[in-house]
């Protein structure tokens, strides 16, 4: 059974929902950062950490794992995150980026891709490669929330979207 619960946007806004995959599906529900969204997928800077560029992707249905997938997702989810990453290197200018799933997440299967910026590398503070994922969150989460970067953040997400729109294939959410 789902529970209600309150979560907060990377803008400070303040949602009641039970489940955040079929939120992002709900007609009308303003989503801040909103990249793409396909019959399978809904594609959006993170909801709750303001860092430029952190990319989910997210299925639009209910499964846990990517060997629920159909093969049209199978195919549909490569195409998205091959486009996404091209994106984020060629308009964002991230190197790097860790790609983050795990199946222990109810209801929406989703991939992070999130970028390795200089001043996550920071050993002392976060510590190595994927195990600095969590400090490194929780540092944004709690640090990052000001105008400032929240303007970065909410521009990134549109030269994302702008780019897949602009790319071939990708017009109104088509692969």
């Amino acid at each position: 059974m789902t529970m209600t619960r309150q979560i907060t946007d990377y803008q400070g806004k303040a949602h009641i929902i039970e489940c955040i995959g079929c939120a992002h599906n709900a007609a009308g529900w303003n989503v801040p950062g909103c990249i793409l969204i396909t019959d399978n997928f809904h594609v959006h800077q993170d909801f709750e950490v303001p860092i430029p560029g952190f990319v989910i992707v997210a299925t639009r249905r209910h499964v846990n794992g990517i060997d629920e997938f159909t093969e049209a997702e199978s195919t549909q989810f490569v195409n998205i995150v091959s486009r996404v990453r091209a994106a984020q290197r060629k308009v964002l200018g991230i190197e790097t980026v860790y790609l983050i799933q795990e199946e222990d997440t109810a209801d929406h299967f989703h991939l992070w891709m999130l970028p390795r910026y200089d001043w996550m590398k920071n050993e002392a503070e976060f510590g190595r490669k994927v195990s600095s994922a969590r400090p490194v969150l929780e540092y944004a989460r709690e640090n990052m929330k000001t105008a400032e970067n929240i303007k970065v953040v909410n521009s990134a997400a549109e030269k994302l979207r702008l780019a897949l729109l602009n790319n071939e294939g990708m017009k109104n959410g088509n692969i």
